[in-house]
Order: structure tokens, then C-alpha cells, then sequence
């Protein structure tokens, strides 16, 4: 018996689509045969709309046999399926009226319509069998927290909730403490997970991309192809995750199959997202780097997007995944219109809506497939696909100590963007800097880098660094794009979900300076001196100054430079040592309320510190 099956992601922002749901889509669909639905968002305006959805099959009183029946709800009211989807949520009466003949039909559909908002205020929703839900960064454990024990409403009476991911393995007991479920910890490697009894390796899968489609969130990397060729890694640095999440090193990861089996189901994928811990460290790189060139990434290639209405069209065919390619099929209709000379685009809106294909919630694959025969010359013509470069990414970052000629010469042999770094202590600056000229040499230009801070280093360690690819820039003529990344301890209870922690020669003052500057640059230093002296310093005490500077006055730099922050500037450098020394300390702290500084021992002090109570608009 086919038992329905939801996944989950927490309602965060995430770049990546996630994988490990994408392959447990694929063990119950395809394996299990189950129903499988995913989700992403609003835990309530998800519960609005499965209500939503048994309003417009009829069955909303399947147990009581004197009810009234609703027929044809999705025809007469699919267009309408935002407001009443509001309206179950909230009961406003007023988004009835809205409706166009809804209380005029029969009174039925506002029976219907009401009770389902009582039902929904009782949080009495529809259920499924198996609930697995998703988590990622241990700075967004209490959204998951919030997700799983939300998920309960949903479960049916004898069902199971699985919870997994990255923070789950890492964080498991306060997982378990916050929502009373044990978490699978680890990657779905072996034949028992889950306590499935077959012995598929849901690991092995290829991941199921059509679920992107069941929901309203865009992932920014989702026409790449996520994978792995290898596992693990060979080291143990404290500050990495990876020892635990993937404890054994694996050489080779194959995925020329994996690749295929997603480019035939749901079209080709522009790039390849390898996330791979350390490659280098594979004693067969060779043979990786010759099965990424086989799988169509090698130097120069190119790629065709697939034609997205052909792809629906054959999978409404097969019968894969109809709630997904039925939203997908409306979308390319809606998007077609668009582009359409006005004739037309009147003509298949007045065919759509005679086959009630203008909403997601009336749509049918029968009627889709006899409008083919009018839309498919019509996509032909008006949707043009052009040949774009395709690119690899080892997004996780390459080891610049097992870096070497060879290994740098068939890197250079795909079609690599970027080439990403990590350069995360400055006492590793002299085999960073060789990784460096090791890719320019071999024509590698693009190249992206990963800077821990607030571990073990200083801040002038971190200006130094930055300092240094800018020079490296400039010098080789390459672009180096740096991304600063704050250290916070992943298993402390007391920090991994406030992100809270401070290094030891850090001050909070210090971390907020660093934040604001990186915030004004979205996250990344460019190449560029001009840019980069503007932004940190043109020397480490021009930085200092930064790093003590009101923030305000740090993230609307063109603003204050030449009036506020000038007088600041003034009054700062003109305390005594005792009173910088006093004044210092009270500035790490970052706390400027009337309190906070109602005590100091000077009025020069606290006039300099008036300054940093400006706030940003």
C-alpha cells in the first residue's frame, strides 16, 4: 500500500538545493512506490493549503454521509486558490466576497470553505505516514527545532518522523532534548537506514529534481549538478565538521551514471556542484578528473539548456511526479504569454482557460495534453534556448598543500570557475602563494578564497591575508574574490545557535567592525587596491581605526567620513593613554547604551563615546 510521504526543509535561505532529501525522494517514489511530497516555507501556509487541496477534490466530510458535497470546486474556483487559501487560514469573511459567485453557486462551498478554517484553528491537518525533515548549519537550530515540532501536527497516528543532516549529526543529544526524536546521524550509507528493510543505499541515489518544483522558493545553484567523486578527508583540523560528517575517506565517487540517469528524467543541468572535502588527497585523481571530462566538463565546453517544455510534457507522460510538473506546465504557460505578440497570447489565455489550465489547482494532465498540439509550435518559436559555457566548482575548496604540477595540469583541464582556496592561517602563506602561481601559470584566473577568522588568529593576521591576494592580483593579473568567514564552535551548546563567540584576541567591537565592512562588499573582497585600502585600511593602522570606528559610521562611509566620523577621528586621538586604555575596553564590549557609559571616569570619554549611539536609519 502507497503511503504518503512528506519531506521537509527548514523555512531558511539556503543557496544549495538539498541533496539528501532530493535522494530520499527518489528511494520513495521510485523504490518504494510511496507519495512522495516536499516542502519548503510557511509550516501554516502549508497547512492551508492541503486543506485547500481536499476543498477541491470534494472530499472535505469524507466521514459524514449527511454532509454537503462539493463538486467541481477546482473548476469553478481554481483561479481563486490564494484567497481561499487565505481565507482558511485566517476566516476573514470579506475574502469570500472577493470570490466571484462562490456564495451565489450554492451554499455548499462557504459550508465547506468554513469548515475547513475550523479544522485549521483546531490544527486538525491532513497526515502523512513519514515525515523527514532536513537540517544544515547549526546556527539555524532552533528554526529546525521550530520545523520538527511543527512537523508533528502532520504525522499520522502510527507514523515516523526522521530528522537528519548536518546539524543533526553534529548536535544530535540537544536535538533530541529540544523535540524528543533521535536523530540519524551520519549520511545514508548503509542498507538499514531508516529501518528500511531492502538494501538500497539511499546515498548511492541519484537525487530527484523534480521536487524543486512542488515549491515557491528558488534555489540561486539549482541548474548545477550536486555530487560528490570523493568523500571524507585525510585531515582533522579542529575547526572542521567534516571528521564527523563524513568519517571515512572514500578515493572515488562515481558519477558519470548518476549524472545520465538526471540528465534523461529531468533534463541536463548546466554546471557541476562537486562538493567533495578534499579531492587532491584521492589517490585516483586521475581518474576523477578523466570521468568529469568524459561527463561533458572539459576545457571550452558548452551546453544547450533542455527544452524545460518537453521535459514536463514527457514526465505528465510517465506519470513521474504529476504535482510538480502540473505547477511547472502553468509557470511555462504563464511565461509563454509573456512573450507572445498580443493575438496570441490572448488566444491561449481564453484555450487555457477553457481547459481550466490557468490555475494549479484545476489543472489536469488530460487537459495538458490537448492543448499540446497549440503550445508546442509556440514554445518552439518563441522560447530560444542559447549555447552557454559550463563550469565545474569544487565548492568545498582544494588543499593548496597537496597542490603540485601535475595535479594543477589536469585541473586546468576542465572548465574550472571558480578555482576555490582556502588560506585560513598566514603561516601558511608560502604554500598558499605557490597554489596561487601554480594556477596562473596554467591559465587558471578565476579563483575564489575561504578566510577563517576569529579562531586562533589576529585581526592583523586576517588584514594580512586579505592584503596579500590583493597583491597576488595585481602581480599575476589573476581575480582572487575573498570571503571572510567568522569561526564559531559547532558542537558548544552556549554558541552554535547564537553564533555569539568570540576568539581570543577578538573583541565583539572587533567581529562587528569586520561584519560591517564585508557587509557593505556583499560578503567578498574583489581585487582591486583602491577598493580594498578604501574599505580596510591602507595600512594596519589605518585598520585599526576601523575596527574601533562607531559602526554606524563604518557602513555609510560616504555619508560621515568628512563630518561625524571626522570629529570622532578628532576626539579619539586626542585621549590620553589612560583614558584610550579605559575607553578601549569599553569599545570590545560594544555596548553603548546611557548606562553603559554613564560610568566612565572622564567627560572626554564619554563625548567620544556619544558618537557611537548614532544609529543606522
Amino acid at each position: 500500500m502507497s503511503r504518503r510521504v512528506l519531506l521537509l526543509e527548514p523555512n531558511y535561505k539556503n543557496k544549495y538545493v538539498p541533496l539528501n532529501l532530493m535522494k530520499l525522494a527518489t528511494y520513495f517514489r521510485q523504490v518504494c512506490k510511496d507519495d512522495v511530497r516536499f516542502y519548503k516555507g510557511n509550516l501554516k501556509h502549508f497547512a492551508a493549503q492541503l486543506l485547500l487541496e481536499e476543498f477541491f477534490s470534494g472530499n472535505v466530510d469524507s466521514q459524514n454521509l449527511f454532509a454537503p458535497q462539493v463538486n467541481n470546486a477546482a473548476e469553478k474556483f481554481g483561479r481563486d486558490e490564494k484567497i481561499l487559501a487565505e481565507f482558511i487560514r485566517t476566516g476573514k469573511d470579506f475574502l469570500l466576497d472577493a470570490v466571484p459567485n462562490l456564495r451565489e453557486e450554492n451554499c455548499f462551498y462557504e459550508y465547506a470553505l468554513k469548515k475547513l478554517h475550523r479544522r485549521f484553528k483546531a490544527e486538525d491537518f491532513p497526515t502523512f505516514d513519514i515525515i523527514c525533515v532536513n537540517s544544515l548549519f547549526t546556527f539555524f537550530f532552533d528554526e529546525t527545532v521550530r520545523t520538527i515540532n511543527s512537523a508533528k501536527k502532520f504525522l499520522a497516528r502510527d507514523g515516523k518522523i526522521f530528522v537528519g543532516g548536518v546539524a543533526a549529526t553534529l548536535v544530535p543529544k540537544f536535538f533530541e532534548k529540544a523535540t524528543g526524536i533521535k536523530p540519524h546521524e551520519g549520511l545514508l550509507d548503509k542498507p538499514g537506514d531508516l529501518g528500511k528493510t531492502d538494501d538500497t543505499i539511499i546515498d548511492t541515489l541519484p537525487p530527484d529534481y523534480s521536487i524543486l518544483d512542488e515549491i515557491d522558493y528558488k534555489y540561486p545553484a539549482a541548474d548545477a549538478y550536486l555530487t560528490y567523486t570523493t568523500r571524507g578527508c585525510i585531515r582533522k583540523c579542529s575547526f572542521c565538521a567534516v571528521s564527523k560528517l563524513e568519517p571515512e575517506y572514500k578515493a572515488h565517487e562515481k558519477i558519470f551514471a548518476q549524472l545520465n540517469q538526471t540528465e534523461v528524467q529531468f533534463g541536463a543541468k548546466r554546471n557541476l556542484l562537486l562538493m567533495d572535502n578534499n579531492v587532491l588527497a584521492s589517490a585516483k585523481f586521475d581518474e576523477i578528473i578523466d570521468e568529469i571530462k568524459a561527463c561533458g566538463f572539459a576545457k571550452g565546453a558548452t551546453y544547450l539548456p533542455p527544452d524545460e517544455y518537453f521535459v514536463a510534457l514527457k514526465n505528465l507522460r510517465e506519470g513521474f511526479n504529476d504535482r510538480a510538473y502540473l505547477r511547472k506546465m502553468i509557470q511555462l504557460y504563464d511565461e509563454l504569454e509573456k512573450k507572445l505578440p498580443e493575438h496570441l497570447a490572448g488566444e491561449l489565455y481564453m484555450r487555457r482557460e477553457e481547459k481550466f489550465l490557468l490555475s494549479v489547482s484545476s489543472a489536469s494532465t488530460e487537459k495538458i495534453f490537448e492543448l499540446d498540439d497549440f503550445v508546442r509550435p509556440l514554445f518552439e518559436k518563441y522560447f530560444k534556448r542559447k549555447l552557454l559555457t559550463r563550469y565545474v566548482d569544487f565548492n568545498q575548496g582544494l588543499d593548496a598543500r597537496l597542490l603540485d604540477e601535475h595535479k594543477m595540469s589536469r585541473l586546468a583541464e576542465l572548465n574550472l570557475h571558480p578555482m576555490r582556496i582556502a588560506f585560513d592561517h598566514i603561516e601558511q602563506r608560502d604554500i598558499y602563494e605557490r597554489a596561487i602561481r601554480l594556477a596562473a601559470k596554467y591559465g587558471v584566473n578565476d579563483l575564489s578564497n575561504y578566510l577563517l577568522y576569529n579562531f586562533t588568529d589576529t585581526p592583523d593576521d586576517l588584514y594580512n591575508r586579505l592584503r596579500i591576494n590583493i597583491e597576488l592580483c595585481e602581480e599575476l593579473n589573476v581575480s582572487i574574490y575573498s570571503f571572510p568567514m567568522k569561526y564559531c564552535p559547532i558542537d558548544a551548546p552556549e554558541y552554535f545557535s547564537n553564533r555569539d563567540y568570540i576568539g581570543k584576541h577578538w573583541t565583539r567591537k572587533f567581529i562587528r567592525a569586520i561584519q560591517a565592512i564585508i557587509n557593505a562588499t556583499k560578503g567578498k573582497v574583489g581585487r582591486g587596491r583602491k577598493f580594498f585600502e578604501k574599505a580596510f585600511g591602507k595600512n594596519l593602522d589605518e585598520f585599526h581605526e576601523l575596527l574601533y570606528m562607531p559602526e554606524t559610521f563604518i557602513i555609510y562611509r560616504a555619508r560621515y567620513e568628512d563630518n561625524l566620523a571626522a570629529k570622532w577621528r578628532e576626539k579619539f586621538l586626542s585621549l590620553s593613554n589612560d583614558e584610550r586604555s579605559e575607553i578601549e575596553q569599553i569599545i570590545a564590549a560594544n555596548k553603548f547604551s546611557d548606562e553603559d557609559i554613564s560610568c566612565v571616569s572622564t567627560e572626554k570619554i564619554r563625548d567620544v563615546l556619544k558618537f557611537y549611539q548614532v544609529r543606522r536609519n
